[in-house]
């Protein structure tokens, strides 16, 4: 999710370890990404994480997804090696000596939606009136691209977005339209798809009150900072791992 706060700011999720946490405070849930590639039997080939993870979360997460398997996109009804990127959601349940494990609460694959830096007519703006009266929305998008990453459309989603206006809505689209896509590739070709983007603004004592998280109606995830949930994806995860504490 970006998340707009007085014009705006926006970044990817930062984490240090988190194992040390007292059993009074313990950490909230994250999301972590990675570039993956599988080969055509679904075996893993390359894992490059995208967010900035501690240690004592990295390891055993990566070590778990090396062992999973995945069914990969196809070319003509026939398996292929295909890239994705593999987007985890995570909680922390309490663990011996005060500590706690990393637990899978939802893992995703499919396209990932970047912010072009050095952009400013890409950067959301948060509406005059907006900044006026200290309002804070979340407005969901849909969001088409090509094979080449090309935003082709993109669509708000009322029944997704809160307290979302005509204002919020158009300040989204004309900001999204600038951003690109990190496709899929099957067989070493892009693959089109649809992604649900979430943008979040907040302003004054919203900054603190709000509640930026999204949750899309009949799934586990929950969109993080700079996320995005594809609608369709060309490879699936096919171990069970939803639920199960490292």
């Amino acid at each position: 999710m970006i998340r707009i706060s007085h014009l705006v700011s926006v970044g990817l999720l930062t984490v240090a370890p988190v194992f040390a946490s007292s059993p009074q405070n313990p950490p909230s849930p994250l999301s972590y990404q990675w570039n993956v590639s599988v080969d055509k039997d679904g075996h893993l080939v390359s894992l490059t994480a995208q967010s900035d993870l501690g240690a004592d979360v990295r390891e055993p997460l990566e070590r778990a997804i090396r062992g999973w398997t995945f069914e990969p996109g196809r070319i003509d009804d026939h398996a292929a090696a295909t890239e994705t990127t593999l987007t985890v959601d995570v909680s922390f349940v309490p663990a011996p000596q005060n500590r706690y494990a990393v637990r899978i609460d939802d893992a995703r694959t499919g396209g990932a939606i970047s912010f072009p830096k050095g952009d400013s007519r890409a950067i959301p703006r948060l509406p005059t009136k907006g900044i006026r009266n200290g309002t804070a929305a979340l407005v969901v998008v849909k969001v088409a691209y090509d094979a080449d990453g090309h935003v082709l459309t993109v669509d708000p989603q009322a029944s997704e977005s809160v307290a979302s206006t005509p204002a919020f809505d158009q300040a989204t689209v004309t900001a999204v339209r600038r951003w690109s896509a990190r496709p899929e590739r099957v067989g070493g070709h892009g693959v089109p798809a649809v992604v649900m983007v979430p943008v979040c603004y907040t302003v004054g004592t919203a900054n603190t009150t709000f509640d930026c998280s999204w949750r899309p109606h009949g799934s586990r995830a929950v969109i993080g900072q700079g996320g995005a949930l594809a609608l369709e994806s060309a490879v699936h995860l096919q171990t069970d791992i939803i639920g199960h504490a490292l």
